[in-house]
C-alpha cells in the first residue's frame, strides 16, 4: 500500500484546516499527557510552552528536499535550511516525490510515478536537477527511497515478484547491480541506520484494512535476519527516521487519532482522515513519547541531531519538543511532503 493520492489530498487540506484554525485561535491546544496504547509510551520531554524559545531559522545549517504541487502533479524541490535558495529539480507532468538527499548532497532519489502505486519507480537526479534516470526499473511497485550510510546504495520498497506485500530492494545509485533482501516480511519505507547494520521499516500487519491500517515500526539487520518488532499501538506506525548517532528514531502515528485512543486528551481531524503525530523513542523501541501534537506524518533529522523537520510545510521542532517554528518557503504553498535534511 503506502500513503495514496486520497491520504496526500487530505493531509493537505487537514494542513490548512489546522493554518486556519491557529490563527483563529491563537493555537491550537498543546496535549501533553501519553495516550492510551499498547506501546510503552510516556509523555514528551518538555512542553513546547515550557522551556526553549523559537529555534531561529536563520541558523539552520544544510539543505532539505521536499516535494509540493497537488496530487498527480507534484514535484521535488531542493531549499537551504534556512528557507533559501530555493531550486525545483524536476519538472514532469507526472508525479515526482517522496525524495531523499545522498550523504554527499550530490544526489536525490525519488519516487516518480505515472499513475497508480504499480507504476511507481525509484529515480536519481542531481543536486542541480540534472541527468534524472530510473534505478528501480521494474513493472511493479517500487518507492521509499533511502541512501546507505557510504551513498553507495540506494534502499527501498519493491513488489517484485510478490502478488501481495512489498520487499526492501537495494542497488547503484546508476540502477546496476540490483538486488532484493531477504526478508520475510513486509517492508515499506525503509531507513538504514547511520552505521548501515539495520534497516528501521514500517510493515503492515495481516488483516490491515481502511484509511488507518495497522503499520508497526520494525528492525532488522541489513542482511534481512534478525528482525524485531518496535511498536505494537492501533492504528498505523510508520516512516521511522534514524538519529544521526544512531541510538533514537523518529515517527508518526495516529495512535493518538481518537479512535484509536480513548483518553481524553486524544486528537481528532473530524472525517478528513486520522491525526499523525511526532513520536520518538530509543533504536530498541524503549521510551516512545510524543513530540508535538502538531498533526506530522513525514519526518527527518538536521544532519548534527539538533532538529526535526516535519511536514506537511517544513516544521522544526527540538526532539525535546521545544521551538516548534516553521521555515518559509517562497512561492509555494501548505503541500509541503517527504522533507530529508542534509548536510
Amino acid at each position: 500500500m503506502g500513503p495514496d493520492r486520497l491520504l496526500r489530498w487530505q493531509i493537505a487540506t487537514l494542513a490548512l484546516i489546522l493554518t486556519f484554525l491557529a490563527g483563529c485561535s491563537g493555537g491550537g491546544r498543546v496535549v501533553m499527557s501519553a495516550p492510551g496504547s499498547r506501546s510503552a509510551a510516556s509523555p514528551s520531554r518538555a512542553s513546547p510552552a515550557a522551556s526553549g524559545g523559537a529555534i531561529d531559522i536563520a541558523s539552520l545549517a544544510g539543505r532539505i528536499v521536499f516535494s509540493a504541487g497537488s496530487p498527480r502533479a507534484e514535484d521535488v524541490y531542493i531549499v537551504n535550511a534556512d528557507g533559501s535558495g530555493l531550486l525545483q529539480l524536476t519538472d514532469s507532468p507526472q508525479s515526482d516525490f517522496d525524495p531523499a538527499l545522498s550523504p554527499d548532497g550530490q544526489q536525490i532519489a525519488y519516487r516518480h510515478q505515472d499513475g497508480m502505486d504499480p507504476t511507481a519507480e525509484v529515480y536519481v537526479v542531481g543536486a542541480d536537477g540534472s541527468r534524472a534516470h530510473d534505478v528501480s526499473n521494474q513493472d511493479s511497485a517500487d518507492w521509499g527511497p533511502n541512501w546507505s550510510p557510504d551513498g553507495r546504495s540506494v534502499l527501498w520498497n519493491c513488489q517484485r515478484d510478490l502478488s501481495y506485500g512489498l520487499r526492501a530492494c537495494l542497488a547503484s545509485p546508476d540502477g546496476t547491480g540490483l538486488d532484493v533482501i531477504p526478508a520475510d516480511i513486509w517492508v515499506e519505507y525503509p531507513a538504514w541506520s547511520p552505521d548501515g547494520t539495520r534497516v528501521a521499516f514500517m510493515s503492515q500487519e495481516l488483516g490491515a484494512s481502511g484509511n488507518d491500517p495497522d503499520y508497526n515500526i520494525y528492525v532488522m539487520n541489513a542482511d534481512g535476519t534478525g528482525i524485531i518488532r518496535l511498536t505494537d499501538a492501533p492504528g498505523s506506525d510508520g516512516f521511522p527516521s534514524w538519529s544521526p548517532d544512531g541510538t533514537e528514531i523518529a515517527f508518526s502515528t495516529t495512535r493518538d487519532d481518537c479512535r484509536n485512543s480513548d483518553a481524553a486528551d486524544c486528537l481528532s481531524s473530524g472525517d478528513i482522515g486520522p491525526y499523525h503525530t511526532l513520536y520518538l523513542m530509543n533504536g530498541d523501541g524503549s521510551d516512545q513519547h510524543r513530540i508535538s501534537d502538531r498533526f506530522a506524518q513525514f519526518v527527518d533529522w538536521s544532519p548534527d541531531g539538533s532538529y526535526l523537520v516535519f511536514s506537511p510545510g517544513l516544521n522544526v521542532v527540538r526532539p525535546d519538543g521545544t521551538g516548534l517554528t516553521s521555515i518559509p518557503v517562497a512561492g509555494l504553498g501548505m503541500d509541503l511532503e517527504f522533507p530529508d535534511w542534509g548536510a
